[in-house]
């Protein structure tokens, strides 16, 4: 009877080091699971910002297309493009002034920017408002 509790005892170690490293390689996955869906979320929230960066800073889309109201903003002149933008934005005029500064890097209209004040509304796109900015005349198709 001696050697049958032996065995009975070796087996129940046995068991418990198996369930002991079962734990183990349980709590290892559930962190690594946990941590690669949280770097999947953080890739996938920047491509997400990414690309909405790039589409507002290449199209075309006004804050707000219905709005009527004017604001007068005043361009010192010696101010930087993001102060421009930050005036802009303060003035609810766009949404981002990173966008605004990207936008003009890309257009090359850094040096075009004029002094003065300008009527400006949210209903206006970034390159009209660029175009009032700049004091740039678009030409119709009928001239």
């Amino acid at each position: 009877m001696g050697t049958n509790t032996k065995k009975k005892r070796k087996s129940k170690k046995q068991t418990e080091e198996v369930l002991r490293r079962g734990l183990k390689h349980s709590a290892s996955f559930t962190w690594s699971l946990l941590i690669n869906v949280i770097l999947a979320f953080i890739i996938v929230k920047l491509f997400s910002y990414s690309f909405n960066f790039t589409y507002t800073v290449f199209s075309d889309a006004t804050k707000s297309p219905g709005s009527s109201k004017y604001v007068v903003v005043e361009v010192p002149a010696d101010s930087s493009v993001l102060q421009i933008g930050e005036a802009l934005e303060e003035n609810e005029i766009i949404d981002d002034k990173y966008v605004f500064f990207a936008k003009v890097k890309v257009k090359g209209y850094a040096d075009k920017i004029k002094a003065g004040k300008y009527g400006l509304s949210a209903s206006m796109s970034m390159n009209e408002i660029l175009n009032v900015l700049c004091d740039i005349k678009e030409t119709t198709e009928e001239e």
